[in-house]
């Protein structure tokens, strides 16, 4: 059975160290790099993790996803980035063996401090990971070409296996739109991971910007040459990509 989660009872992080960005969270280690607004969906089979989510459910708290890197020699412990992102729980469907299907959002984006092992499952003093100040004229130039890369690159993708949508409702602000484009992008979780730790958000849209201008020329050439007819206005792209 589907159970929805309440959005309105988001937890304040501020009240577990008042005056503070720091708290205690649950660590979830996967070969995943989540990203603030991102929806993802997760299978929970593991005993540990079935504790660690119904924990959140009950006490409508966020857990923790960090991407894992290996396993430590010694200890057996699996290692992991210690930049994460807080995943809130948004929907929960309970499977008749105690397995569950949950859909997670991102949240804010976090450093681990120090970690424990007194639960089933990890847990980190984590403190929240925060973008400097922005130049806005400068980027926001910089946001309205990612946002028309991606549009392109996005129709695209699509056209190659035979779907069109005639638009794409795409962030504007520069924050937002860097982390979607991430989310996308066709890239490992090594260079994601950068992605999200990098603070300097024009930094994150100048190498997501590069990494468009690949990919559509990329896609472009793909379809010229199995003579694929793709809606998509070139000229507006055409100084990227006369570049290649």
């Amino acid at each position: 059975m589907e159970k929805p989660i309440n959005p309105e009872n988001e937890p304040d992080f501020s009240s577990a160290f008042p005056g503070s960005s720091v708290t205690e969270l649950p660590l979830f280690p996967l070969d995943l790099v989540l990203f603030p607004h991102m929806m993802v969906p997760l299978h929970i089979f593991e005993e540990r993790y079935k504790e660690m989510v119904n924990r959140c459910v009950k006490e409508s708290q966020p857990f923790g996803i960090v991407l894992a890197t290996g396993v430590s020699p010694g200890s057996g412990r699996t290692t992991t980035r210690e930049i994460g992102c807080m995943a809130r729980i948004a929907r929960v469907e309970r499977l008749p063996d105690g397995k569950m299907n949950i859909e997670v959002v991102g949240e804010s984006r976090f450093r681990i401090l120090d970690t424990h092992e007194t639960k089933a499952y990890r847990t980190g003093l984590t403190e929240l990971l925060i973008d400097e100040p922005m130049a806005t004229q400068a980027i926001l130039s910089l946001a309205d070409e990612v946002q028309r890369l991606l549009r392109d690159f996005l129709t695209r993708s699509l056209a190659r296996i035979g779907q069109t949508i005639d638009d794409f409702e795409l962030p504007s602000e520069p924050g937002p739109l860097s982390f979607t484009a991430a989310c996308v992008l066709p890239i490992e979780n090594g260079q994601k991971q950068e992605l999200l730790e990098e603070t300097d958000t024009a930094a994150r849209l100048t190498v997501e910007k590069d990494i468009l201008i690949r990919e559509v020329t990329r896609l472009r050439r793909t379809a010229e040459a199995s003579s694929v007819s793709v809606p998509v206005n070139l000229k507006r792209y055409e100084a990227y990509i006369s570049l290649n």
